[in-house]
């Protein structure tokens, strides 16, 4: 809509966003507003065609006219009706309930509406007020309570730095105040040096809190631990305007670094000392254990512990020699394996005798597969002397061996009477 104007009825007051019809309106402009509550004096600030769309916002109201001299007589009439009246309300106030502290009261052009607000530390029922501030007045009367910046607003004065207060002169709304904005601009936390008249935090905290973040950037905040190439230290103090880190050593000695250098060194040369207490700790003692794990794996149980001097041969362990044994004994291809002495056939087993007491062999050396059925029937072959009959057990293998050379094939005719039994073809 191209017919609104942004009105004004109270220094550093909301913007109120009426309809002007057919006036036309400029910046400065004094004029008289139609309410709910009379008629009321205000001034244009934002001219209809400097109005965005969508930016207007609350009750629409209508302008009746541009304001004329009766007209603001009428307004500093009411003004001055108002500051002492207000003293009055005061007094009326403070004998009934001492926790009241009258903020403002405004009259419109005609002196017939009043508008009372007033402040308390805590929520009170005001119907009683109202009542009797309009026997007092004699007119009709509308009592808010409103917070202690809105107070201050109203009354108006000096700061701390010496100028008039922001919210009475410029400042429209009141930002959100934190005792962590004083820390992070290195002021004291005392509630008495950093508060303003209404007794709240300034509001001047929230003016260059963005500045003093984007000067420290990411370099550690105050208390925090750091590790650096000469070992731990702390940060005491980091000064945002001078831009100097200081850092103090487990050794006591006091360290002041440019911010900019901490700032190319931080996370490389220096660092947080938790990162490495929390996360490259756990880390170091998990591969750590990872890497013991797999070398127990790949070490065998019963190898010898690594010396100074060169690791002895492996001997095979018994199982292997017995099981590479039998594997000659067995295959007749091997030249030489499983064949009797000068001899090119495959020896014959030996076959133990009804009578003759069969060698028994150490406990930890039986095969628990049993033996195979001899086709002659005498039994299951013999694989030789056992480990404890030593040198006598090759003896009597040997003169069995004689004994079966007898018993053996026959000699035929065409062999020339000879036992083939042990000897070349």
């Amino acid at each position: 809509m191209t017919d609104l104007a942004g009105v004004r009825f109270t220094e550093a007051g909301p913007v109120s966003y009426c309809s002007a019809g057919d006036i036309a309106l400029g910046v400065g402009d004094y004029v008289v507003v139609s309410t709910d509550r009379g008629e009321r004096l205000g001034w244009v600030v934002i001219a209809p065609d400097q109005v965005l769309s969508g930016s207007a916002r609350g009750p629409l109201r209508v302008i009746s006219r541009l304001a004329s001299e009766q007209d603001v007589a009428a307004w500093r009439a009411g003004r001055e009706r108002a500051a002492e009246d207000q003293r009055r309300a005061q007094d009326l106030a403070a004998r009934s309930d001492s926790r009241l502290r009258v903020a403002s009261l405004e009259y419109d052009l005609a002196g017939e509406f009043c508008e009372l607000t007033f402040a308390a530390k805590e929520r009170i029922e005001h119907a009683w007020l109202a009542r009797q501030a309009r026997e007092l007045l004699g007119c009709d009367v509308r009592v808010e309570q409103v917070g202690d910046r809105d107070r201050a607003k109203a009354a108006g004065g000096l700061g701390v730095c010496g100028l008039a207060l922001c919210c009475a002169t410029w400042q429209t709304e009141f930002p959100s105040i934190s005792i962590k904005m004083a820390k992070e601009q290195d002021l004291p936390p005392n509630p008495s040096k950093i508060s303003g008249v209404c007794g709240r935090l300034l509001c001047c905290l929230s003016y260059e809190v963005e500045s003093y973040r984007e000067l420290r950037g990411d370099l550690p905040r105050v208390g925090r631990r750091v590790s650096t190439p000469v070992g731990n230290a702390r940060v005491t103090s980091v000064n945002a305007l001078t831009q100097l880190v200081r850092l103090r050593m487990e050794s006591g000695q006091v360290i002041d670094i440019p911010a900019d250098e901490l700032r190319a060194q931080y996370g490389t040369a220096v660092r947080p000392a938790d990162l490495e207490d929390d996360v490259e700790a756990p880390i170091r003692s998990r591969d750590e254990a990872l890497r013991d794990a797999l070398l127990a794996r790949l070490t065998p149980v019963n190898a010898p512990a690594p010396g100074p001097g060169p690791s002895p041969r492996a001997r095979p362990s018994d199982g292997a020699a017995r099981d590479a044994s039998e594997q000659r004994r067995r295959d007749p291809g091997r030249p030489g394996e499983g064949r009797s002495r000068g001899s090119s056939r495959p020896a014959r087993t030996s076959r133990r005798r009804p009578g003759d007491p069969r060698p028994s062999a150490p406990r930890a050396e039986r095969d628990d597969t049993p033996p195979a059925p001899d086709p002659a029937g005498h039994g299951a072959p013999d694989t030789g002397p056992s480990p404890a009959e030593g040198e006598g057990g090759g003896e009597r293998k040997r003169r069995r061996r004689g004994r079966r050379g007898g018993r053996g094939r026959r000699s035929r005719p065409e062999d020339g009477g000879e036992n083939r039994s042990g000897g070349e073809r």
